[in-house]
Order: C-alpha cells, then sequence, then structure tokens
C-alpha cells in the first residue's frame, strides 16, 4: 500500500476540510496553552495526551456504526446522571464548586459530558416518538433537560448548566415546539425572572451586576472581568508578540490557562490575530451546519445540530465573557481551553457529527 492509499484509507471516513480546520485550532490552542503557562510545559504536554485521547475517540466514532450510536444513547444519558449524582456526594471541591470525579490520575468532569449525552438521549427520544409529537412528548423532553440542569446547578455551575438548557431547548424547537409556546413562555420567565434572581448564590448576582459596573467591585467581583478587558485592549492592531502579554507574565489576568485563555492569545496577537482565529472557528461551525442540513432523518439532524449548537454557544459565551460582554460563568474555549473532559468530549462531539454525515443516507433508509 503507497502512501496515497494508506492516506485515503485513514481519511476515508473523515471530512478533510473540517478536520483540517480542528486541527489548526488544535496546534494554535497549545502555542497560546505554552505562553499562557510562561513556558511551563505542565500543562501542555497534558493537554497534548488530552488530544490524543480525544482524537482517539474521534476516530473511533467516524468509523462506527452508526445504530450503535443510536442504541447507545438513552445508557449515555443514565450513566451521566449517575455520575452527577456521584459527584454531589463524593466529588472534588476546587473553587467553592464540587464538579469533579478523581480517577486517580485522571479528572473527569460530569457536566461536560451531558454535552454529548443530553443532545443524545434527546435525538433519540424524538426519533423514537417520530409519528407522534405533541405537547406531552415536548414536556416529557423538557423534563429530560431539566433534571441535568438542576443538577449541575447545584454543583454550583451556571454557566454550564444554562448552556445544556439552551442546547437542550433548541433541540425541542427544531423538533416541532410551536414558535407561540415559546412567545409565550418567554413572557412567561420575565414574570418569574424576580424568583430566578432571588434562587441565585451572592456570587452569581455580584458577577451579573459586576457585568454593568466592573469598577463598582475592582478588587472583588469585578477583577476578573476588568483584567481580561485591559489585556484584550492591550494587544492592540497586531499584539505585543508570543511571551510578550503582560497582563499573563505580571500575573494580573486568572485563569489564564483555562476561562481566560483567549484573553492570552489576543494580547499577544492583536485584533487581526483575534480575527484570524474566529474566522477558522466560524468556518468550522458552518462546516458542521452545512452537514446538518444535509441529514435526512430526526435523530441525525436533531443530534448533529444539538452538538453543533453546544459548541458554538461555548465559543460564543467565552469569547464574549473574557471581552465584558458577558457575566463570568466559567465557560471554557472548545479546542482551546485547557481541560481533559472538555477537550475529550468536544472532539467527540465532531467525531459523531462526522459520522451521522457520512451515513445519512444509510440511516434514513
Amino acid at each position: 500500500m503507497n502512501l496515497t492509499s494508506l492516506q485515503n484509507h485513514i481519511f476515508r471516513k473523515i471530512d478533510r476540510p473540517l478536520f483540517g480546520s480542528l486541527i489548526l485550532i488544535l496546534i494554535i490552542g497549545l502555542i497560546n496553552l505554552t505562553s499562557a503557562n510562561q513556558l511551563d510545559m505542565t500543562n501542555t504536554l497534558s493537554q497534548i495526551i488530552n488530544i490524543i485521547l480525544g482524537v482517539t475517540f474521534f476516530y473511533s466514532i467516524c468509523n462506527m456504526q452508526t445504530r450503535v450510536i443510536l442504541a447507545f444513547a438513552p445508557w449515555a444519558y443514565l450513566m451521566s446522571i449517575v455520575l452527577l449524582i456521584f459527584v454531589n456526594f463524593f466529588g472534588i471541591e476546587s473553587h467553592g464548586a464540587q464538579r469533579w470525579i478523581s480517577l486517580g490520575f485522571f479528572n473527569i468532569q460530569p457536566s461536560e459530558i451531558l454535552k454529548i449525552s443530553l443532545p443524545l438521549m434527546l435525538a433519540w427520544f424524538y426519533q423514537k416518538n417520530a409519528y407522534k409529537i405533541n405537547y406531552r412528548i415536548h414536556f416529557v423532553a423538557g423534563l429530560l433537560i431539566f433534571l441535568p440542569f438542576y443538577l449541575v446547578l447545584t454543583q454550583p455551575d451556571l454557566g454550564t448548566s444554562l448552556l445544556l438548557l439552551w442546547g437542550g431547548l433548541i433541540i425541542i424547537f427544531l423538533a416541532g415546539l410551536p414558535t407561540k409556546f415559546l412567545i409565550t413562555s418567554f413572557f412567561g420567565l420575565l414574570l418569574f425572572s424576580p424568583f430566578l434572581w432571588n434562587s441565585l448564590l451572592d456570587y452569581q448576582k455580584q458577577r451579573i451586576l459586576s457585568l454593568i459596573d466592573p469598577l463598582s467591585d475592582p478588587y472583588g467581583s469585578g477583577y476578573q472581568s476588568i483584567q481580561s478587558i485591559i489585556a484584550v485592549g492591550s494587544g492592540g492592531i497586531f499584539g505585543r508578540g508570543w511571551l510578550n502579554g503582560t497582563q499573563t507574565s505580571l500575573d494580573f489576568l486568572p485563569e489564564t490557562t483555562t476561562d481566560f485563555v483567549f484573553s492570552v492569545f489576543s494580547e499577544e496577537f492583536g485584533f487581526f490575530g483575534v480575527l484570524a482565529i474566529i474566522a477558522i472557528y466560524i468556518f468550522m461551525f458552518y462546516r458542521c451546519m452545512w452537514m446538518t442540513s444535509k441529514m435526512q432523518d430526526n435523530f441525525s439532524r436533531l443530534l448533529s445540530a444539538g452538538l453543533t449548537v453546544s459548541l458554538f454557544t461555548g465559543f460564543i459565551v467565552n469569547i464574549a465573557m473574557i471581552s465584558g460582554l458577558f457575566p463570568i460563568v466559567g465557560v471554557p474555549l472548545p479546542f482551546f481551553s485547557y481541560g481533559g473532559t472538555s477537550m475529550v468530549v468536544s472532539l467527540i462531539s465532531i467525531g459523531m457529527i462526522m459520522n451521522l454525515y457520512l451515513n445519512k443516507t444509510l440511516i434514513a433508509n
């Protein structure tokens, strides 16, 4: 087998434009992570292991029979719920939140796994009830969303819980929920908003208030937002250059490898660098949505759309968060922020979208 034949064999189940943009983001992310750690390679090497593990799952899912994914859907959801309950009793606490399960050499974050298992469950549920979709079916789907939403919210993890809620509601809408119901629900939510506000923890309220005026508490709840905005603004047009970001090197910017990793990139590569990486992300999401538009059955269409919306929302929220447009809610940037579970889950999501697209005719038949 010559080199060309080997390449064709390896990439026969992989969409090359999507995979190419993904690899480009991963490489840039590793370069940026090295700078965020100020040349300390510990996290970079760990992230490389995360990527290798994620790509292994990604490639396996691309070559998996789609009916296996369909059959696994309810079990994946049930496993995620069990893990969330386990976290509430035996999870690791860090930064005031209990979100992780220790496996000795590796920590997993069940709330991240739900970014796959919840869309998977909803797509499976609507596929099973494709010929009898009504308000009762939508109500049951809402319950499937509310359970993990509540469990994640109590960790507490407001950002991830809202992402799960948003992604789930998008799937219900695409499954045929009437627009008039959405409008009515929106006004109902406005009336219910005082209760929602009172249910938030004090630090969550303060973060939202700090969005309106970060300078009201510059050394407390507004500190992270202020330092991030300074980092983004100081990058200027062309940036300060790799390893030359003062907000990072002088330790003003918090969480430089996770929530604010893109602030590091913005300071070092400036406006044009930000435009370039955003363009790559937009192309990747456009390719995912184009694939979704070609799906020929409910399961593929809803799952692919749900996974794409989840990744895209994480991207938008993180960019808006570091720019001071959204409150600080602790949402990682897909494929860029340091994190094992987040990286593996994001790569699995892309693998599932590719699998569904390449097998769309088989599923429909």
